[in-house]
């Protein structure tokens, strides 16, 4: 058994981890045909993601005695500490020396690169090579790194950790879920769906709460509704406390949330995860996750804009508000495809400094572009007034409707 299989999921980065364990135990069959083994890995994504544990199973697969630097205390000692480890490391080498969250060594911003504790890391590398000395670290911030040290030749192998998959989701909320009692009527795929993206912590945290609400109830099984209130408490921010909206603002919320889900399913079928008209804090809105990334540009800000293209279609007698956010992305989105990304030709293309006249005529093209894209989605929402309206009149009613919900109502309005 393998030390990785402790780690849910991953598969192509424990495929690649392993590879360089094999390296480790084997050297002479590397050797043999010129292959020499990359100086240092490091590990890097946002926090939560397991890329801890994933080093930790790497130094067990490797079999090397092993070193880890930790930032516990103050500069002086941190420095002392990673000489050490260093020259323990080289005394017992073949070792590893561990570096974790190597990017909380220094002063957490963008101005200290060349901070003490970086430039003792590199020294500490040059001084180790050629001595059987295998560097492997983590960090949550790359670009909190200097260049000098994340550079080839120090950390030859560099592997990006992001949020599970489909797939490894499922698996990791499988594994939590157990020594859990679940209803039978819990639905693993809704699940799954409405947390699809969240690192492992998040899961773990989710169906703990989830957990804690059932007990606290005196029920002897976790169900749906405690999931979905764990759900919306931990990932979206939703609190228990959430000020309660008058029934206007619920249909008008739902609406908005409904618009958004309505062109999401259109273009990217299976894409809506969960769709809610709880309010975030004590601001008015709701929640529309999509399972599925979007990766078309043009699809985002069709999506983006249905809240609005909605509101004024089901209640044109009222402003659109709370769309600003929506606007705001939109607008951002439409600036980077038509300066930076060149896709409406090079005419756009800023050259700095910008004069008045090309700024004048980008805002131009942006709010032409605002209004062609919030008519299309319009367009999308007409030709699907049904679903449109099945989802907002449940949406209104039950506050909350997950994967399967979306999917029975646009099929049901597919009949």
């Amino acid at each position: 058994m393998s030390a990785f299989d402790q780690v849910i999921g991953y598969e192509s980065i424990k495929q690649e981890m392993m590879q360089v364990c094999d390296m480790i135990r084997n050297p002479e069959i590397y050797r043999r045909v010129g292959a020499m083994l990359p100086r240092g890995m490091l590990l890097y994504g946002a926090p939560g993601l397991g890329k801890t544990l994933m080093a930790k199973a790497f130094i067990q697969e490797s079999g090397l005695a092993s070193f880890t630097v930790r930032k516990r205390q103050g500069k002086e000692n941190l420095l002392a500490e990673i000489a050490e480890s260093f020259r323990k490391a080289q005394e017992q080498a073949p070792a590893i020396v561990f570096l974790d969250d190597m990017d909380k060594f220094a002063n957490e911003d963008f101005m200290h690169r060349d901070a003490e504790e970086y430039v003792a890391i590199q020294a500490s590398i040059d001084e180790v090579k050629d001595k059987d000395v295998f560097v492997l670290a983590t960090a949550n911030d790359y670009d909190k790194l200097p260049d000098s040290l994340c550079r080839r030749g120090r950390f030859d192998r560099q592997i990006e950790f992001n949020s599970p998959n489909m797939a490894d989701a499922e698996k990791i909320v499988n594994y939590y879920l157990k020594g859990k009692k679940v209803d039978p009527s819990v639905n693993l795929e809704d699940l799954t769906k409405m947390l699809d993206c969240g690192s492992c912590t998040m899961l773990e945290t989710v169906l703990n709460e989830a957990a804690i609400y059932a007990a606290y109830a005196r029920r002897e099984t976790i169900s749906m509704p405690d999931l979905v209130r764990a759900v919306l408490r931990e990932a979206y921010e939703s609190p228990e406390t959430f000020r309660k909206m008058t029934e206007e603002e619920t249909r008008r919320t739902a609406v908005h949330e409904a618009g958004h889900a309505v062109v999401c399913e259109v273009l990217i079928p299976g894409s809506v995860g969960l769709v809610s008209v709880r309010a975030q804090g004590y601001r008015i809105g709701g929640i529309m996750h999509r399972c599925t990334d979007i990766i078309d540009a043009e699809q985002e800000v069709l999506v983006s804009l249905a809240g609005k293209a909605a509101v004024e279609l089901v209640c044109p007698d009222r402003f659109a508000e709370g769309c600003t956010n929506d606007i705001e992305r939109c607008i951002g989105k439409l600036k980077r495809i038509m300066t930076k990304e060149a896709a409406y030709g090079f005419g756009l293309i800023p050259i700095p400094p910008l004069s008045e006249i090309l700024t004048s005529k980008i805002e131009a093209e942006i709010q032409a572009e605002l209004e062609r894209y919030l008519h299309k989605a319009r367009e999308i929402l007409l030709l699907n007034r049904p679903f449109l309206e099945k989802l907002t009149d449940e949406l209104t009613e039950k506050e909350t409707l997950l994967y399967s919900d979306v999917q029975r109502i646009k099929a049901l309005c597919k009949k």
